[in-house]
């Protein structure tokens, strides 16, 4: 699937399958030790303190609101492009998330190839492949570079794996993905 830059500059970041802490937020279903969204459903990040900008609470989680940009926890001072919300770093409105798009990752150990240093995180440059933490082999369709699984080509969308896969998932080693 091919998106263009356009389209996701307007669009709210892409709600994705996340771990379950207590009940999952409006919008999504349990499935196992994961929340997975319905249709329809909003960009969550779980709560820590009050919601970013932008965000509402749903219990344990904030829910992205329609103009808000992606989020994430702020460990040290935010990395280039985002702007801190309380407790949180959030993107300017040109970086939004949608499934396999590289977006700036906590920082363990070096950064991975295609990534920058930026405090506490690594930034992806322009051209450079979806990255999640290593945990052991990286699932299928993923190439080591460090700490991290960089997506190759045809990869699917991988999380980390707690317990069993939630649905619409298959178990790849210690990681979920994506059908």
């Amino acid at each position: 699937m091919v998106f263009f830059l356009t389209t996701l500059a307007f669009a709210s970041p892409t709600p994705t399958t996340i771990k379950k802490n207590g009940s999952c937020p409006s919008g999504y279903s349990a499935s196992g030790e994961y929340c997975k969204p319905y249709s329809g459903a909003k960009f969550a990040i779980e709560k820590n303190g009050s919601c970013p900008s932008s965000y509402s609470a749903s219990g344990n989680y904030c829910l992205a609101g329609s103009s808000a940009s992606l989020a994430m926890h702020k460990s040290g001072s935010c990395p280039s492009g985002y702007s801190a919300s309380g407790i949180y770093c959030v993107a300017s409105q040109e970086q939004r998330y949608s499934s396999l798009t590289p977006v700036t990752v906590k920082k363990n150990g070096s950064c991975p190839s295609g990534y920058s240093a930026s405090g506490e995180y690594c930034k992806p440059y322009s051209g450079a492949k979806f990255a999640i933490e290593k945990n052991g082999s990286c699932p299928s369709g993923y190439s080591a570079s460090g700490n991290y699984c960089l997506a190759n080509s045809g990869a699917k969308y991988a999380i980390e794996k707690s317990g069993s896969c939630p649905s619409g998932y298959s178990a790849s080693g210690n990681y979920c993905l994506k059908y």
